[in-house]
């Protein structure tokens, strides 16, 4: 059974999910609906899916239960095919309420449906989200490792959303026609993103450093029956993963006549905590590669000419019509 008091909560990471899907969908559709509205109606509906999921990961427990809880044991309901299926019913929620609200969407049923459809982009985001925030009860509260994990919700979800935003690649071009407004949402949100991924692996690369500082430095395994060091002199280091109890000590000028003393309790196994670490700055840094792929294929999109992308539509259609429409757009420019 999970931990309630160490799962992070999940409202506001699908509210800003609900929030980027409800715009960058809603420019999809050209403009027919109006991007604050789609945006502000999925951002409530998202997080009240989160709410709704983080009950479902965390389970029912009971007070007859004395037992801690596990994480390792995960209830019925945190399975991802029943959390997809809810995030696709949030999306034909948010269809059902634009339906009501504006009064431009064709039928319910059609606005609930499109809703559903658009959200299966989606669905990666928010598992990838549930993952992480499963994982962030791995260690224990205040540790290093658990502060990476609590940071690791954040960065995935700035890596995901980073991603999204490529489904606005297509309105360039339509805003160069004037059929369209220019995406720069979008690619405003991917640079945020690629801002919160970089802030996140900054923090996870001085987090391994601090670590590796600390395991270098020399730690010798410490008996639970060796006298407690004074706390005021003595610098403490939880890595949050395994129950190993290590110091550092040193001595002092004359070694003969001084014994030493603890300057530094590690506890955790240092082993885990490197991994737990190495992954997290890989993971930033992969993150960041992609993250700049997408951007630059924003910026692509936005500094290339029109008649380009109708030049290549011709190649590669070779219809008469794409070519007559490129041979215009050339005469125009």
């Amino acid at each position: 059974m999970a931990d309630t008091s160490r799962f992070p909560s999940l409202v506001l990471p699908f509210a800003i999910t609900g929030a980027a899907a409800g715009w960058l969908s809603a420019g999809l559709d050209g403009h027919i609906f109006s991007q604050p509205l789609v945006a502000l109606l999925a951002t409530g509906v998202a997080a009240l899916t989160g709410a709704i999921l983080k009950r479902l990961c965390v389970g029912r427990r009971y007070r007859y239960e004395l037992d801690p809880p596990d994480p390792e044991l995960r209830p019925a309901t945190d399975r991802w095919p029943l959390h997809a299926i809810i995030v696709i019913g949030a999306g034909a929620a948010t269809g059902g309420l634009l339906s009501l609200t504006d009064p431009r969407c064709c039928t319910r049923l059609g606005c609930m449906a499109g809703g559903a459809a658009l959200s299966l982009v989606f669905i990666p985001v928010c598992l990838a989200v549930v993952a992480a925030a499963r994982r962030a009860q791995r260690a224990r509260l205040g540790s290093l490792v658990a502060s990476c994990d609590g940071r690791a919700v954040w960065g995935i979800l700035a890596i995901s959303l980073g991603v999204t935003t490529a489904e606005a690649l297509p309105e360039w071009p339509l805003a160069k026609s004037g059929q369209n407004q220019a995406p720069v949402v979008a690619l405003a949100l991917a640079l945020l993103t690629a801002a919160v991924t970089l802030a996140v692996r900054r923090r996870d690369a001085r987090a391994l450093k601090q670590a590796q500082g600390e395991i270098e430095a020399g730690l010798l395994a410490r008996g639970h029956e060796d006298p407690e060091p004074d706390e005021d002199v003595v610098a403490q280091l939880d890595l949050g993963l395994g129950d190993e109890l290590l110091a550092r000590t040193s001595r002092g000028a004359a070694a003969y006549r001084d014994r030493a003393r603890t300057v530094a309790l590690v506890r955790g196994s240092p082993a885990l905590a490197l991994i737990a670490l190495r992954r997290a700055v890989g993971r930033g840094t992969v993150g960041l590669m992609v993250l700049g792929t997408v951007i630059a294929a924003h910026a692509v999109a936005a500094l290339v000419p029109q008649v380009v992308f109708y030049e290549l539509w011709c190649s590669s259609t070779r219809g008469r019509s794409a070519c007559t429409m490129a041979a215009v757009l050339k005469v125009h420019r």
